[in-house]
């Protein structure tokens, strides 16, 4: 009988080292591949935020940059590099491209060489002359789970991290332009969150109200139904085909 205590005794110890030394080595494994920690529904950015959070909000007019003329410089090069994008604060600062269609920049950098991630890339329908008259730009970025593409943008679903990253930088060939966001939510596919054609003002209207109203939270920006706006949108695989918007407004100054 004492025997069979001692057994029963070692054999508890060895499963909770066995469940501790589990727990260790995934915490370990977490730590070691710098993945970004979820609320447990794979839904990045809502309590653990990605990348520097440390990062200084600067806004290229304050580290001496013009966005357009960098644009203009790359545009020189590469014809079809249209706009340099930034979100201050994050690692957001890259060129955009725009092709005839949305495939091209899916899976292909600026030299044409296939590559997983490939280019940040403005929708083929937009026209990015047009800062009027019904405009919707939106730009597609990768969720890559790091620091990197479009992956910061998921920290806009935490409240917090709104409130000192309100501004986006979305300079083209025309100008530098400055955009305050409206609405962060996540969809899927089946909601067409990046119309471009619209009948008349007031079918423009409807859609910005429907986006506004999509919003996890009240972002405290006044939306009047006649703005420019812009969209910025990566997977979000919380869901399937999900995807993960960040949409501001253009500021008129």
């Amino acid at each position: 009988m004492k025997n069979k205590k001692v057994i029963i005794i070692v054999a508890v110890i060895l499963v909770i080292i066995l469940i501790l030394g589990s727990i260790g080595f995934y915490i370990f494994l977490k730590s070691k591949n710098n993945v970004p920690q979820d609320d447990g529904n794979g839904n990045i950015g809502v309590s653990v935020l990605i990348g520097n959070t440390d990062a200084p909000v600067v806004e290229s007019s304050e580290e001496g940059r013009s966005l357009q003329k960098e644009i203009e410089e790359l545009h020189t090069t590469y014809p079809e590099a249209v706009a340099w994008l930034k979100v201050p604060g994050t690692s957001i600062d890259t060129p955009v491209f725009q092709a005839a269609d949305n495939e091209k920049y899916l899976k292909n950098d600026r030299d044409g060489n296939s590559t997983k991630w490939g280019e940040e890339f403005l929708d083929y329908r937009c026209n990015i002359d047009n800062t009027t008259d019904k405009s919707h730009f939106i730009v597609y970025g990768h969720n890559t789970k790091s620091d990197d593409n479009f992956t910061p943008l998921l920290n806009y679903k935490n409240e917090e991290f709104l409130k000192n990253h309100g501004i986006i930088e979305f300079s083209t060939l025309n100008g530098n332009y400055r955009w305050q966001i409206f609405s962060v939510y996540v969809t899927n596919t089946e909601f067409f969150y990046i119309d471009t054609s619209f009948e008349d003002a007031i079918e423009f209207s409807q859609f910005i109200f429907t986006l506004e109203s999509k919003s996890m939270y009240d972002t405290g920006t006044e939306i009047y139904g006649d703005e420019t706006i812009l969209t910025l949108s990566t997977c979000d695989y919380s869901l399937s085909d999900g995807r993960f918007v960040v949409q501001a407004k253009l500021i008129t100054e």
